[in-house]
């Protein structure tokens, strides 16, 4: 899979959302109105996105987002102690603005442009320990600078830049067990490494190199039922297997292939509010339908096909 053509130029106007996004809630509050869900782009000239829900064992039927393209992969987050969930991503064409909305349960709000964000790939949307949203993303054309700002409650503040991080992909974030954020990402040009720093809440830590682990694509991140944060990714050049490791409040274990998955895209983590993990990834070469399987103790289920829905791109899991 070949990247996204790069043009454009960031933006600097703050632009203001109208939806208030509360704080997480803590593990005594009601049951999450939503499941784990997903979205993702259409394959070759459908750049709507879908969505489903995952029901227990079962994925409900694809449903298209008739009001929302993208000519990349969207990004959920759960939100609202898991009542809510909020989808970002980038427009279609030479529209590469920033958009996002949020799910209450039943229905989607109305697409909001972000005019002072742009990107060529996929934004990452997570949660900081205080609860509040984090969106980040990598800019456009020659800019391979990591951006990000936060959910205000009233709007989005002003995009800032890490001017110590660069990336050829997008980023990814997801909670560590203590709450904290953690952020990801695949260096630029001849450095494929993955990188990684956490967010106190104000500012982000310097970037460290995971030296084990290379690849092409962007991470994924997500937290198991243990309340351990779990990175996944795909190799690279010819290696499509998907690769994976935990954190252990310090530092990364060894990685570990999957030996029975493959992609030519991104995998994407999500937990259900249950506290199962799902991972959810793209086929290789002709096959782009969408796969699945589930986290049980330290390992993974057999994957599962979903024969309803393809991409040419990463799905997106929250």
């Amino acid at each position: 899979m070949k990247r996204l053509a790069i043009v454009g130029a960031v933006l600097g106007a703050l632009a203001v959302g109208t939806v208030t996004v509360p704080a997480v809630a803590d593990a005594s509050a009601q049951a999450a109105a939503t499941g784990t869900m997903m979205a993702w782009r259409g394959a070759g000239p459908d750049s709507l996105i879908w969505w489903s829900q995952l029901d227990g064992n079962t994925w409900s039927g694809q449903q298209p987002l008739t009001d929302r393209r993208t000519g990349a992969a969207p990004a959920l987050a759960r939100v609202a102690g898991d009542r809510e969930v909020v989808m970002a991503w980038r427009g279609v064409g030479a529209d590469n603005h920033v958009w996002w909305s949020r799910f209450n349960g039943t229905s989607w709000s109305p697409p909001q442009q972000l005019n002072d964000r742009r990107t060529d790939l996929a934004p990452a949307l997570g949660l900081d320990a205080a609860g509040r949203l984090v969106m980040a993303w990598r800019g456009t054309g020659p800019d391979d600078h990591i951006w990000w700002s936060q959910f205000t409650g009233a709007g989005w503040s002003g995009q800032q830049q890490l001017a110590d991080r660069r990336t050829d992909a997008a980023p990814a974030l997801g909670r560590a067990a203590n709450g904290q954020l953690v952020m990801a990402w695949r260096g630029v040009g001849a450095d494929n490494h993955v990188w990684w720093s956490r967010f106190n809440g104000t500012s982000w830590s310097p970037q460290q190199p995971v030296t084990d682990r290379r690849t092409d694509f962007t991470p994924a991140l997500g937290t198991n039922a243990a309340g351990q944060l779990v990175m996944a990714w795909r190799g690279v050049g010819p290696d499509s297997l998907i690769w994976w490791s935990r954190f252990t409040g310090s530092g990364w274990e060894p990685q570990q292939p999957l030996t029975d998955r493959r992609t030519d895209g991104a995998p994407a983590l999500a937990s259900h509010p249950t506290g199962v993990l799902a991972m959810a990834w793209r086929g290789t070469g002709a096959d782009n339908h969408v796969s699945w399987s589930r986290m049980s103790g330290g390992t993974w289920l057999p994957q599962q096909p979903l024969n309803d829905r393809r991409t040419d791109l990463a799905p997106a899991l929250g």
